[in-house]
């Protein structure tokens, strides 16, 4: 919540000096947990929620993409030392990795603040272990593509040390590439025979916050036209040259651009010729001369074409 300026007056401003005061003194003091105290104007529910999730991460300019839902998952526990109330947030992302950052807040004299925030290619859920945290990444070898990872995956767990959250040692789970199996992600690219366009499909139950069964992400070399509003962006560039859509609800178009996305696999992307579709998890993607159109199994969808783009 944001305080309401209209109604300051000169004993509210005497009174905000006065808790600033308080505020350095706490500070100053040991053992107190964060960078800042909010004002209470500001602060949020006591509740370790996914709602109360949403609103520090917008608080704590935590939203990397600038995403309209970035909260993949809420963990809660004594975190941050015994009796303690902490929350632990994965932030999604918008590409091949569908989570690449995560934080710890705590609860503490009235309100959250951050104990750590970690970039991180996360390979599945952060798990309680007591009251440390588990965090399973995949590992890049050298020359692998940010959505190819080769290394297969390793894992480590953060405890409370007194003051702060301390990293164990990593543990290799995974060796190599993982074999394919039912739960694995299955990726593809194809692209039109003009080369301006090209996708990337994932097929998989866990690739977004929603669970979607698919998911097709499409760039387009000439750009969306007409082109997006610039919205801020924490992490990579402008994203005005893709889209995205899930085999439920309406085409996405990401803010920020964190990675090459669907342009990553062009070389090896095989041709979706002219009149032939491209089928999986409830999508559909059409290949004609007047551009490409994909729908999902709600009827949604986006035609895209060097001269023109439209979502429907």
């Amino acid at each position: 919540m944001r305080p309401n300026a209209g109604r300051r007056t000169w004993f509210i401003a005497l009174a905000a000096l006065a808790l600033g005061a308080l505020a350095s003194a706490a500070l100053a003091a040991p053992g107190v947990i964060g960078t800042g105290v909010a004002s209470s104007a500001s602060r949020t529910s006591s509740a370790c929620t996914k709602e109360t999730a949403r609103q520090l991460v917008a608080r704590n300019n935590l939203n990397h993409f600038a995403l309209d839902d970035p909260v993949a998952q809420v963990l809660c526990g004594p975190f941050t030392g015994p009796g303690s109330k902490a929350m632990a947030i994965t932030i999604a992302a918008p590409t091949c990795i569908p989570v690449q950052h995560w934080a710890v807040l705590a609860f503490a004299d009235g309100d959250w603040r951050v104990v750590i925030e970690r970039p991180a290619y996360l390979a599945g859920p952060l798990i309680a272990v007591g009251s440390g945290i588990r965090e399973t990444t995949v590992v890049h070898r050298a020359g692998d593509s940010r959505c190819f990872p080769s290394g297969g995956t390793r894992a480590r767990v953060w405890r409370w040390s007194g003051s702060r959250l301390v990293a164990g040692p990593w543990t290799q789970v995974s060796r190599g590439t993982p074999p394919p199996t039912a739960a694995a992600p299955r990726f593809d690219h194809f692209k039109t025979p003009s080369g301006n366009i090209v996708c990337l499909t994932i097929l998989d139950s866990r690739v977004s916050a929603g669970g979607s069964p698919a998911v097709v992400h499409c760039g387009i070399h000439s750009g969306l036209k007409p082109p997006p509003p610039r919205r801020p962006c924490q992490d990579g560039g402008y994203a005005g040259d893709r889209v995205s859509l899930e085999s439920t609800g309406r085409v996405e178009v990401p803010p920020c651009a964190g990675d090459p996305g669907a342009f990553v696999g062009e070389e090896a992307a095989r041709v979706l010729a002219y009149g032939k579709s491209w089928r999986g998890g409830g999508l559909r993607c059409t290949s004609a001369e007047t551009g490409l159109t994909c729908r999902n199994r709600d009827g949604h969808g986006f035609f895209l074409s060097r001269e023109r783009w439209r979502s429907f």
